[in-house]
């Protein structure tokens, strides 16, 4: 009877074997997959890409806020249509004596953001400075 239960035990102790191989490759795969994820988000991160790249950052910084300047002018300027620059037959009236605009809220939103974003391109480029500055010495010293 002894002979019956041996090919059964085999193939459990083979099944036994393969569930543990199965499952240290899956532990080896999950810490690679953490080691690859820390290194990407290393890699990729803000400062470090501005610190291997600095000339790129600031001018991909500088593109960013005359494209974003753009669209908030466009956004928030009145729109001229074809009709009123057409010319019309009936005369313009007199001049008025000029009134003092008042700044719409938006306009002063989008002037306090345009400002908070040179201030935060001003601090970068201060960071990346000292960052550059402190390389130098390190490097010389």
């Amino acid at each position: 009877m002894s002979n019956v239960n041996d090919p059964i035990k085999n193939i459990q102790s083979r099944i036994d074997e393969l569930e543990e191989t199965i499952s240290e490759r899956g532990e080896q795969i999950r810490e690679r997959t953490r080691q690859l994820k820390e290194d990407l988000q290393e890699e990729l991160s803000p400062m470090e890409l501005v610190r291997k790249h600095p000339v790129e950052a600031a001018g991909a910084s500088f593109v960013t806020g005359i494209v974003a300047g753009r669209i908030v002018r466009s956004l928030f300027s009145p729109k001229r249509r074809s009709a009123d620059k057409a010319i019309s037959a009936t005369p313009l009236p007199p001049p008025q004596a000029p009134q003092a605009k008042q700044a719409s809220p938006i306009a002063v939103a989008a002037g306090a953001i345009g400002a908070e974003l040179l201030h935060a391109a001003k601090d970068l480029a201060i960071t990346w400075l000292k960052n550059r500055v402190a390389e130098k010495k390190k490097s010389n010293g």
